[in-house]
């Protein structure tokens, strides 16, 4: 290869840790498949920006998963990414998924912070109210000083 044009594995490793989201701690590259593992520093951001990648897929298969393994003494894991050609070569699947990592990582902290909740805690109610307790019949209701059973946990957005 020439010396500006960068390897599979050297071209995947670049895309990802420029994110900021994932550190590789190794990568390769054979005539089929470039592998990378790497650490994910925010979870939430890495399937994002997953799905955004293998969701236009195109020409590639990519085979993504945790790999659990003992490291002095603890049970640790790092997140594998396999990256296979099927109607182009190698490099070719390399540099389009290379280009998605970097879209990625520009699209999804905004759609993240644009995101909405599912429910919202019920501010200023009395903790009684509010507190995850089980039902118990035997308890005295509100108006003998005890928790309210027909109390809402949470509100639900959108209804």
């Amino acid at each position: 290869m020439g010396n500006n044009i960068k390897s599979p594995d050297a071209l995947l490793k670049a895309a990802l840790e420029a994110s900021g989201i994932a550190e590789v701690v190794r990568a390769s590259a054979d005539d089929a498949s470039v592998k990378l593992l790497h650490r994910v520093r925010h979870k939430r951001a890495w399937l994002a920006m997953l799905e955004y990648t293998l969701s236009r897929a195109d020409g590639w298969s990519a085979h993504t998963c945790q790999q659990y393994f003992m490291r002095g003494g603890k049970l640790v894991y790092g997140w594998n990414f396999i990256l296979q050609p099927m109607d182009c070569t190698l490099e070719e699947a390399a540099s389009k998924v290379a280009q998605l990592l970097v879209q990625a990582a520009k699209i999804v902290p905004r759609v993240l912070a644009m995101s909405k909740k599912d429910s919202f805690p019920l501010v200023g109610a009395s903790h009684r109210r509010t507190a995850r307790i089980a039902f118990d019949p035997r308890l005295p209701g509100p108006d003998k000083g005890g928790p309210s059973h027909k109390g809402a946990y949470g509100i639900k957005a959108g209804e």
